[in-house]
C-alpha cells in the first residue's frame, strides 16, 4: 500500500496534471484512513467480572461500599503502546451500597442521585512504567500510569494514579486502588452528632474488558 503512494507521487517521466498529481494523493489518504479505522475498536467492559469496592472512615467506625452496576468500554488501538489509551466507565449511584439500607438512603441524599445518577471516568493516557504488557498475565502484572478525568456531583476532577494491568485468557484486566477526597467534588462532609465522616473515600478496582476474537486466539 505504501509503495503504490509512494511509486505514483514520483514518476518523473510522466507529465504531471492536477488529475495524476491528486490522485494518487487522494488514493493514499483514504487508504491509510480505513487503516486506521481498523486499527482501533471498541471492547466492552465485562460487568460480571469487573468490581468496585470503597471503604470509608467514620469517628466511630469505618464501612465498606460496593458499586453494583457498571458499564463502559475501552478503545483497543493496536498501534498504541499499551494498546488501550482511551476508555469510559460509568457508575450508577443509585446502585452503590454500603450493605445497611438507613446509612444508603443517606448516602443517596448526600450524593443527589436523582441530579447525578452517574459518576463517570474517562481514561485519556496509559503509559507503561514496568514489565512486558504484551506477555503480562495474574501473577506478573505490567505496571501501569494511568491518566484521566472523574466526574461526581456534577463535578470533574483529573484523577491519576498507578495501576496494574494484565491478559487473562481472552478478557484484558486493569486493577488498583485510589483515593476521592469528596470535599473536591462539592460534597459536603457529614457529620450527625457524634459521629463524623471522613471526606477521603478509598476505592479499589478491577475492571475486565472482552477482547475481540482475533486478539482472544493469540
Amino acid at each position: 500500500m505504501f509503495r503504490f503512494c509512494f511509486q505514483s507521487s514520483g514518476m518523473h517521466s510522466r507529465r504531471f496534471t492536477a488529475k495524476t498529481f491528486f490522485l494518487p494523493l487522494l488514493l493514499c489518504s483514504l487508504a491509510l484512513g480505513a487503516m486506521n479505522s481498523r486499527a482501533a475498536q471498541a471492547i466492552a467492559l465485562d460487568p460480571a467480572a469487573s468490581s468496585v469496592t470503597f471503604v470509608g472512615d467514620s469517628f466511630l467506625h469505618s464501612f465498606h461500599g460496593e458499586a453494583k452496576d457498571i458499564t463502559g468500554s475501552a478503545e483497543l488501538d493496536s498501534a498504541a503502546v499499551p494498546p488501550v489509551q482511551n476508555a469510559t466507565l460509568h457508575f450508577k449511584t443509585a446502585a452503590l451500597t454500603t450493605f445497611h439500607k438507613e446509612r444508603d438512603q443517606k448516602m443517596f441524599a448526600w450524593l443527589q442521585i436523582a441530579v447525578h445518577p452517574d459518576a463517570t471516568f474517562s481514561l485519556q493516557s496509559v503509559k507503561l512504567v514496568d514489565g512486558d504488557y504484551q506477555k503480562a498475565e495474574p501473577q506478573h502484572p505490567a505496571k501501569f500510569a494511568v491518566r484521566g478525568m472523574f466526574t461526581l456531583n456534577g463535578v470533574k476532577k483529573p484523577m491519576v494514579g498507578p495501576a496494574l494491568g494484565w491478559r487473562d485468557k481472552d478478557r484484558l484486566v486493569v486493577s488498583g486502588e485510589a483515593t476521592i477526597d469528596t470535599l473536591k467534588y462539592g460534597l459536603p462532609q457529614i457529620r450527625e452528632a457524634f459521629m463524623t465522616v471522613g471526606t477521603d473515600v478509598k476505592v479499589s478496582y478491577r475492571f475486565s474488558f472482552i477482547l475481540p476474537r482475533e486478539y482472544a486466539a493469540k
